[in-house]
C-alpha cells in the first residue's frame, strides 16, 4: 500500500510513544483495558439505542414509561414479528449489533479470522436468537443456511444491492485483534471478507472499511480522528481493489461473481469513494453549530439519515458515527444524543460511536450491560491475540459435514440426558420457563450458553434430539480447527489431553462407501482449512479426514494439492518448524 494510514500517529494519549506502548507488561494491561472499554461502550450504545429504534415519540414514551431516555432500562418489546411474543427485556439487553459482533469475535483465533465458520455456522444459527436484524443480514444468513453455500458467493436475491450498515456495525473485533493496528493491511482484508458474507454492495463494504479505519486510528493515537484523518482513511480505502487482488477467493470468486451480476467492481468502488468524501464534507459543514446536540441534528439533516433510502446506509452510518464524536467526546453524553435522535438508526450509530469513544473512556459504562463478563473476557482474549499469544478459542463443528438448522426453531436441541444444546455454539442452561407465542406453534426460551452469553432463542415445544454423547466429541487442541472428524454438531471442549487427536481412535476408522456417499467430502473446505491452520497437527488432521471419508480420486487430488501447498510454504520460508 502506498498511502500511509496515520503519518502523524506516533504518540498516544499522555505522550507515550506507540512503540513503547506496545512492548511492556504495563502496555499489555492497558491494551486490554482499552479493548474492554471499547467493547463495553459499544454494547452500551447498542442497548441504549435499541430502546428508541424504529419508534416515534409516542412509542418511546410507552417503552420508557414516560421517563427521558438517558440510560439503559428494563423495557418490553415484541420479539418474532406479528406471530411473536411480548418479552420483558432487562436493562442493558443488547440487540443484533452486539450479537453479531460477539459472533465475529468468536470466529477470530490466533491463526486469524475463520470466515467459513462465521458464514456457515454463526450466521445461520444467529437467526434463531436474533434480536432485531436488518434485511440484508437476515437474507444473507437464511441463504447461508442452505447446503453447499460459500461465503464468497452468498448470492441471495438482491445480494449485490446490499449496502446497509449490518457489516460495519460488527467489524470492531478485527481491529481489536490486530497486531499492528496502525497498518491497515493487517486487518482490512478480513474486514472485507467479513463484510461480503452479507453486504456485497460497495456502500456496505465501504462503511465497514471506514469504521474499522477510524477505530484503528483512535486505538493508535488515543484520540478520535479529526476530519483530515477521516479523509486519509478514505484515501486508504481507494487501495481496496488492489488489496483484494492478493486474496484468491475475493479476487477470483467473489469479484468475478459480483461483476457478472452488477458490472465492474472498480467503477462501483470509485463511486463509493466519491460518496464517502461527499458525506464527510456534509458533516464538516455542520460543525459550526454551537452545541453538540445541534451539531448532531445538523449532521442528521445533511446526511438525510431519517430518509428510508439512507437511514441504514453503510457509508453514512460510519461517517455519522465518527461525526458524533466531534459533537460530544464524553461517551455517555454522546450515546444519549444518538439514542434520542428518533427516526435514525439509533442503536447502530450509537454502538459504532461507542466503540470509538470507548477507546478514550476513563471508565466503563454507568450501567452494566447484559453479559458484561463475557464481553470483558472476549475483549481480553482478542487483546492477547493482538499481543501474539494463543489463547483458547471456540471450536466449531466439522465444516466438512456441517448442516445448519433447517428452521430458526431447530437450533435449540436436547441431549438424551436432558441437557440443552445450541447447534454450533455449545451446551446451555434454561433461564426460566419458555414463553409461548399465542398466535403460533413456537416458543421463545431464555438460555445461558456455557460461554456466558445470554440468548432469547426460538424453539419448538418438543425439542429435536441431539444424539451424540458429549464424551464422543473429539476436537483438536488450540489453535481450534475449522474442520474435524466428529459429529456435525460437535462443540467446544477443554484443551486437555483426553480431547486430543488420538482420544477416540474410532473417529478415524474408514467409513463404508454408503456412508461416504451420504456425507461427501468438500475438498475446497479442506484446502481452505490447511491454508488457515498451517501447523503439522492441523494438516495431519485434515488429511486423515479426507482419507477416512474420501474416494481414492479425492484422496489423490487432495494429496497433490497438499504437496503443492507445502512446497509453496517451503519456498516462501514461512514454515514455523522444520520437518523432522
Amino acid at each position: 500500500m502506498t498511502t500511509p494510514m496515520f503519518p502523524d500517529a506516533t504518540v498516544r494519549q499522555h505522550g507515550q510513544p506507540d512503540a513503547a506502548f506496545a512492548g511492556s507488561a504495563v502496555a499489555e494491561s492497558e491494551h486490554s483495558r482499552i479493548i474492554r472499554n471499547s467493547a463495553l461502550w459499544a454494547a452500551y450504545g447498542d442497548a441504549l439505542g435499541w430502546i428508541s429504534e424504529l419508534t416515534d415519540a409516542a412509542g418511546l414514551k410507552r417503552r420508557t414509561g414516560g421517563d427521558p431516555l438517558e440510560r439503559p432500562i428494563d423495557w418490553t418489546r415484541r420479539i418474532g414479528g406479528i406471530g411473536g411474543v411480548m418479552v420483558p427485556l432487562p436493562a442493558g439487553c443488547y440487540s443484533d449489533d452486539t450479537q453479531l459482533r460477539l459472533a465475529v469475535g468468536r470466529a477470530i483465533r490466533p491463526s486469524g479470522f475463520d470466515v467459513d465458520a462465521f458464514a456457515r455456522v454463526e450466521l445461520p444459527v444467529w437467526l434463531s436468537y436474533a434480536l432485531g436484524g436488518g434485511i440484508g443480514s437476515s437474507k444473507a444468513a437464511e441463504n447461508m443456511a442452505k447446503p453447499k453455500k460459500e461465503w464468497w458467493h452468498n448470492a441471495f436475491k438482491g445480494w449485490t444491492e446490499s449496502g446497509g450498515n449490518g457489516a460495519a456495525m460488527r467489524v470492531q473485533p478485527h481491529v481489536w485483534a490486530a497486531r499492528t493496528a496502525d497498518k491497515p493491511e493487517s486487518f482490512l482484508l478480513d474486514v472485507v471478507r467479513n463484510a461480503v458474507c452479507t453486504h456485497s454492495h460497495p456502500t456496505g463494504i465501504m462503511g465497514a472499511v471506514i469504521h474499522a479505519l477510524t477505530l484503528a486510528h483512535t486505538m493508535t493515537t488515543g484520540a478520535p480522528p479529526l476530519p483530515d484523518s477521516v479523509a486519509d482513511s478514505i484515501a486508504v480505502a481507494t487501495s481496496i481493489p488492489e488489496l483484494m487482488q492478493g486474496d484468491f477467493e475475493l479476487h477470483n470468486y467473489w469479484r468475478t461473481a459480483f461483476e457478472r451480476e452488477a458490472g465492474p467492481f472498480g467503477e462501483a468502488w470509485e463511486q463509493a469513494i466519491s460518496d464517502s468524501r461527499n458525506a464527510l464534507q456534509a458533516v464538516i459543514s455542520c460543525l459550526t453549530e454551537p452545541t453538540g446536540e445541534e451539531r448532531y441534528s445538523a449532521i442528521i439533516a445533511a446526511l438525510n439519515l431519517r430518509e428510508k433510502e439512507h437511514i441504514g446506509s453503510g457509508i453514512r452510518t460510519a461517517i455519522a458515527a465518527v461525526g458524533l464524536t466531534w459533537c460530544e467526546t464524553q461517551p455517555a453524553a454522546a450515546l444519549r444524543i444518538a439514542a434520542n435522535a428518533l427516526g435514525t438508526d439509533t442503536d447502530t450509530i450509537a454502538t459504532m460511536a461507542g466503540a470509538i469513544l470507548g477507546v478514550i473512556a476513563e471508565t466503563e459504562p454507568p450501567v452494566e450491560v447484559l453479559d458484561a463478563g463475557l464481553i470483558r473476557s472476549e475483549a481480553d482474549r482478542l487483546s492477547r491475540i493482538a499481543q501474539g499469544e494463543r489463547p483458547p478459542s471456540h471450536r466449531y463443528p466439522d465444516l466438512l459435514h456441517w448442516s445448519a438448522p433447517k428452521t430458526r426453531s431447530d437450533a435449540l436441541m436436547q441431549t438424551p440426558d436432558g441437557r440443552l444444546y445450541v447447534s454450533g455454539l455449545g451446551f446451555a442452561e434454561a433461564n426460566g420457563e419458555p414463553i409461548v407465542a399465542p398466535k403460533s406453534n413456537f416458543m421463545w426460551q431464555w438460555i445461558n450458553l456455557e460461554s456466558g452469553q445470554t440468548l432469547l432463542i426460538k424453539r419448538r415445544e418438543a425439542l429435536l434430539h441431539y444424539d451424540v454423547a458429549p464424551e464422543n466429541l473429539a476436537v483438536l487442541p488450540n489453535p481450534s480447527p475449522a474442520i474435524g472428524l466428529g459429529d456435525q454438531n460437535q462443540t467446544t471442549q477443554p484443551d486437555t489431553p483426553e480431547h486430543r487427536l488420538d482420544a477416540n481412535p474410532a473417529q478415524f476408522a474408514p467409513k463404508s462407501p454408503a456412508r461416504a456417499q451420504k456425507r461427501p467430502i468438500n475438498l475446497d473446505d479442506a484446502l481452505r482449512y490447511i491454508r488457515q491452520e498451517t501447523s503439522d497437527e492441523a494438516i495431519g488432521y485434515a488429511l486423515r479426514g479426507v482419507v477416512a471419508r474420501g474416494t481414492k480420486g479425492e484422496i489423490a487430488a487432495f494429496t497433490a494439492a497438499l504437496i503443492d501447498f507445502l512446497s509453496e510454504m517451503e519456498d516462501a520460508k514461512v514454515l514455523e518448524q522444520p520437518l523432522p
